[in-house]
C-alpha cells in the first residue's frame, strides 16, 4: 500500500511538471524594409533593427537600460539623454543597430534604410512589410503588426 501511495504521489509531481515545461508556440518574426524613406518610422519591437538615414533624428527607449544588450549608433553630431531610458541622436549620416531587446524606436528624417526582424508593432509612412512589394507613402500615417506572414 505504501508502494502504491509514494507512486501516486510522484505522478502527482512530475505529470504537472512535465506539461509546464513545454514551451507554449511563439510567432514567427516579421520583417520590415525600408528603402530612401523620408517622414517617421516608430517601433515597438524585439529583434533586430539596423539602419541609416541621411539626415535626421533617432529617439530610442531602452526599457532596461542597465542590461548587457545596448544601442549601438554611429555618426551623431548630437545626443541628448532624457532621464536613463531615453537617448536622441541628432545628425547626417547616422547608422544604428539594436539587437536582442524590446526598444521604442523613433527615426524621424529623410534618406531612412532600415531592416526589422522581430515581433512588435509600430507606425510608418513608407514600407515592405513581410515580404511584400514596395509600397508608395500614404497620405496619412498607417499601423502595423510585426509578425511573420501567414502560410509560413
Amino acid at each position: 500500500m505504501r508502494r502504491l501511495l509514494v507512486l501516486f504521489l510522484v505522478m502527482l509531481a512530475v505529470i504537472p511538471a512535465a506539461a509546464w515545461s513545454q514551451p507554449l508556440p511563439q510567432p514567427e518574426d516579421g520583417t520590415l524594409s525600408i528603402r530612401e524613406g523620408r517622414g517617421m518610422v516608430f517601433l515597438n519591437a524585439r529583434g533586430s533593427i539596423t539602419g541609416r538615414f541621411e539626415k535626421g533624428k533617432l529617439t530610442v527607449t531602452d526599457p532596461h537600460p542597465f542590461d548587457s544588450k545596448r544601442p549601438v549608433v554611429y555618426g551623431a553630431s548630437k545626443t541628448t539623454y532624457r532621464g536613463a531610458k531615453t537617448t536622441i541622436y541628432q545628425g547626417r549620416n547616422i547608422r544604428f543597430r539594436l539587437i536582442g531587446a524590446m526598444y521604442q524606436t523613433r527615426v524621424e528624417g529623410r534618406g531612412i534604410f532600415m531592416s526589422v526582424i522581430g515581433r512588435g508593432r509600430g507606425i510608418i509612412d513608407v514600407w515592405s512589410l513581410n515580404d511584400e512589394e514596395y509600397h508608395s507613402l500614404p497620405d496619412e500615417t498607417t499601423g502595423f503588426q510585426l509578425v511573420a506572414p501567414p502560410g509560413t
